[in-house]
């Protein structure tokens, strides 16, 4: 694995992915000067640049723009000049679009509701002026960040994935997102690796998120959450689920969880699986009691080191490529023209 450089020192990559609140005071330094890291994985001059960025309580690295195709392919600044990606913003209407500044998403999906006339909720908060733009599905979205993030991709170099490395490389990506018109860290939080010795810091970000959700001067705001999921189980009112970070619950009708369970079948048979890991975004809403109510959900389907898969059988084919060391993609279809696309792509033969 390679080394990033900041603050006059030389770490690896993937303790600072793994442990951001042990580096926060260095990169704060390095934000102010030079004003970015750099990475180690190639020998250059001058050497690769990384951008700082902040995302809620700690800062995280994001490759430098328009610089990914420098990196080499098993860096996790990588990003392939050949791979698809969601449609530039010359196309004003798509759900997502990439820009300069990052992605611009809109979700089919409301975060600011408004008490209507007749005192009831749902009335999404938005402009009357707005364009007849498309809206993309909490799984559209979930897996487009996934890619974007070089999720779907392995290397023969790698020999394990965990959260931590996720949460890293989805955070660089969504770092300057816009989500609905609003900053992703102001709607959305990728939930952290969970680790005993910063248990505190850990629940207290999330608990800033939380508590800037719920209802004030007649509108509710919502929130978007991503974790993997860790149990669904019955409750006297309709269903508990948790997530592995945190011990936390959200509690759903049994509509939703059928719903769900319909929606996503692969995914939700595939819960409790050991092989198979299952990722959700998590549309939530704080009730007048604290507690966390599912709105709505996505479940992606991912095998044991976080690869997007379709099925069961996917699942096995993936952790088979990983164990015997193959580099390959699994394509993701980030566009509705997008035609039928390869289970897997080999790139090392």
């Amino acid at each position: 694995m390679f080394n990033v450089s900041f603050d006059g020192g030389t770490f690896p990559l993937t303790d600072v992915q793994e442990n951001p609140a042990r580096y926060v005071r260095r990169l704060e330094r390095a934000k102010v000067t030079p004003g970015y890291a750099t990475c180690e994985c190639v020998t250059c001059s001058p050497p690769l640049q990384l951008v700082i960025r902040r995302y809620g309580s700690l800062l995280h690295l994001a490759g430098w723009p328009d610089d990914g195709h420098r990196h080499q392919r098993d860096c996790s600044f990588f990003k392939d000049p050949d791979v698809p990606r969601p449609v530039s913003g010359s196309d004003a209407k798509a759900a997502i679009l990439t820009t300069p500044t990052g992605l611009n998403v809109k979700l089919d999906a409301s975060l600011t509701l408004r008490e209507s006339t007749t005192g009831s909720r749902g009335s999404p908060a938005t402009p009357s002026n707005r364009t007849n733009r498309r809206s993309a599905s909490l799984l559209a979205f979930l897996q487009t960040l996934w890619a974007e993030a070089g999720l779907n991709q392995w290397t023969w170099t790698a020999t394990s994935r965990h959260w931590g490395q996720c949460n890293a490389q989805l955070l660089a990506e969504v770092g300057t997102a816009l989500i609905n018109g609003a900053n992703a860290q102001d709607v959305l939080h990728i939930m952290r690796r969970y680790d005993e010795a910063d248990r505190a810091a850990i629940n207290a970000e999330f608990d800033a998120f939380i508590g800037r959700l719920g209802g004030n001067n007649g509108r509710t705001r919502r929130g978007l959450v991503i974790g993997e999921i860790n149990e669904v189980s019955p409750t006297q009112y309709g269903h508990a689920l948790s997530l592995r970070q945190s011990a936390r619950k959200y509690y759903a009708s049994t509509t939703l969880v059928d719903h769900a369970a319909r929606t996503y079948p692969h995914a939700w048979r595939a819960l409790g699986d050991r092989a198979a890991r299952v990722i959700a975004l998590l549309l939530v809403e704080r009730t007048p009691k604290g507690h966390l109510k599912l709105v709505d959900l996505a479940a992606m389907l991912c095998s044991r080191a976080f690869l997007p898969c379709d099925s069961m059988p996917e699942v096995a084919m993936a952790n088979r490529l990983v164990a015997e060391g193959r580099d390959f993609q699994k394509p993701v279809r980030l566009n509705d023209g997008d035609d039928m696309l390869p289970d897997f792509v080999l790139r090392d033969t």
